[in-house]
């Protein structure tokens, strides 16, 4: 049984001949994940001469690029006062620079390629709807600040018009998260 991500509107990937023979390629990237097929795309871009192989074992996409629901985001596991105390502020300050960056790089990829995926980046929106929320909510946005991060307290009246949601207090928004609607283009 194969496992397939759930965006595949029931459309089979298109298959890839199986490499059988020895290769001789000046790049080989292993893994055609976001990060696999991201890098052959600069690599090419960088220097269209170079001959590069992506190989997957089963599909593009088959692991964490292929079960993140779509989205493109520069939301990070790690808090930046974790990676300033192993490499410095100014390092933190630069890997959630990088990450923001990146969403916006993607976007950028996706309209000179003219991939028709539906990217939309529409941000991230975190209702509080009882006031300890609320304060927790400005408690991110201080935090935000401090680092430089682009995080923003909304109003009740604009988190309700974003979501739809009623009984909000208000809530936080990240701008910095796009999704894509459609998968079909990278079969």
């Amino acid at each position: 049984m194969t496992t397939r991500p759930l965006w595949w509107d029931n459309t089979p990937p298109t298959t890839r001949h199986v490499l059988t023979d020895d290769t001789s390629v000046d790049v080989c990237i292993v893994g055609a994940g976001f990060t696999g097929l991201w890098s052959a795309y600069y690599l090419l871009q960088t220097d269209p001469s170079l001959s590069v192989l992506v190989v997957e074992a089963e599909h593009v996409g088959f692991g964490a690029s292929g079960r993140n629901g779509g989205w493109v985001s520069a939301l990070y596991p790690t808090p930046p006062e974790r990676l300033a105390a192993a490499s410095g502020d100014a390092a933190a300050r630069a890997q959630y620079a990088a990450l923001r960056d990146s969403v916006a790089e993607v976007g950028r990829v996706v309209r000179t390629e003219g991939i028709a995926c539906g990217f939309h980046q529409g941000g991230t929106v975190v209702v509080a709807r009882t006031e300890a929320q609320l304060a927790r909510a400005r408690a991110e946005v201080a935090h935000a600040e401090h680092w430089g991060l682009d995080v923003r307290l909304v109003d009740r009246a604009e988190a309700a018009e974003r979501l739809s949601a009623t009984g909000t207090l208000g809530a936080t928004y990240n701008p910095h998260c796009a999704r894509v609607q459609s998968r079909r283009s990278i079969h």
